[in-house]
């Protein structure tokens, strides 16, 4: 029998070489940490982060996308509902990132809470809970994740606290690719070539951060640049969209059968026999089109996934434009390799009707 002999130093290469392969192994980092989040505030963390509440099911999902192990978080939102969050449902729920239960957070003693900072700005609502946490020790962070003018710098930001910096870039590389094919066609586009569209996630109810997707798919928000909500129907018909989106949120679309379009046919019903919208020409010409909130910035149910729904939104606006894009085949790829479910979309998961014109 021969017996090989590993020299200390030999050994050790072996052990981080292995660790490397199984993903055990954190990317290299260095602490003290200082970084600058999502609303200015600089931050700087002096060891490693070994537990982390998250507030917002959109830091859920691109721990995912990067390869945070699942053992780090000690506390996160309220999943009720979310067959999209089901490895989750077992660990601590801290309430909603605009109520958070702050007794509870720091009997958990994280080394970090990841804050979404809201709809707004920084205010009154959010610095005193800050304030909280920070008086005890604890480190936050204010990250979105679900705005798509700062997202690549917040995974950028993640992979750094969990020296996942090689899977952020991964991630970043696919994200960007499908932003960026989509801007490539539209950022040169004039007002008059890109289509007047008005949404809505209730009977005429509206909200400014539509404009987000539906600019960068390449149409023009009719309300672009107001803080509007509740909407007079005088005004969309006067306005005379070329597209009209509603935005549903009342189920976990995740988990619906594929085949299950029926509230999403409802809807779309809805906007087409309104007396007062017969005139618009989204409901003359048929371009009226249902989307889900896993597929936009906000809502209940919604997440990262809004990038998609941009696909599905220029595919619509610009089908001459955009003849190769597959939305559908974007989706698949994002949750079988990023996300790493086993989520078969010809089976799982409702998100757009009608389905053939985003085909």
């Amino acid at each position: 029998m021969v017996i090989f002999k590993i020299r200390p130093i030999t050994a050790l290469m072996l052990l981080l070489f292995c660790l490397s392969c199984t993903g055990e192994l954190a990317g290299a980092q260095s602490f003290p940490m200082t970084l600058t989040d999502s609303i200015g505030r600089s931050v700087t963390l002096d060891s490693p982060v070994n537990r982390v509440v998250c507030t917002a099911t959109q830091h859920l999902e691109t721990l995912r996308s990067i390869k945070v192990s699942r053992d780090v978080l000690v506390g996160v939102p309220g999943l009720r509902g979310y067959s999209y969050f089901s490895e989750f449902q077992d660990i601590t729920n801290i309430g909603q990132y605009f109520e958070p239960d702050l007794d509870k957070i720091v009997e958990l003693e994280p080394d970090l809470v990841i804050f979404h900072p809201g709809p707004g700005p920084l205010g009154d609502s959010l610095a005193p809970k800050i304030d909280v946490l920070e008086n005890s020790g604890i480190n936050v962070i204010c990250l979105y994740c679900n705005r798509p003018d700062l997202y690549a710098d917040e995974v950028k930001i993640l992979g750094q606290i969990f020296g996942r910096e090689e899977e952020a870039d991964l991630f970043i590389d696919f994200y960007e690719g499908v932003i960026d094919s989509i801007a490539d066609e539209t950022d040169s586009l004039s007002r008059a070539d890109r289509p007047l569209v008005y949404s809505e996630w209730r009977p005429y109810t509206t909200f400014n951060l539509d404009s987000y997707p539906i600019e960068m798919a390449g149409g023009s928000y009719i309300f672009s640049g107001q803080d509007v909500r509740d909407v007079d129907p005088e005004d969309i018909s006067s306005s005379n969209p070329d597209v009209i989106l509603v935005l549903l949120s009342s189920a976990d679309y995740d988990g619906l059968r594929a085949s299950d379009l029926s509230d999403l046919e409802r809807a779309r019903e809805d906007i087409m026999s309104r007396p007062e919208l017969q005139e618009v020409t989204a409901v003359q010409e048929g371009r009226v089109y249902v989307m889900t909130s896993p597929l936009w910035v906000y809502l209940p149910y919604s997440s990262c996934r809004y990038f998609i729904g941009i696909a599905y939104l220029a595919k619509w606006f610009h089908p001459q434009l955009f003849p190769d894009l597959d939305p559908e085949e974007i989706h698949q790829e994002y949750l079988t390799e990023f996300q790493g479910l086993d989520m078969d979309l010809q089976d799982r998961g409702v998100y757009v009707y009608p389905r053939e014109e985003a085909d």
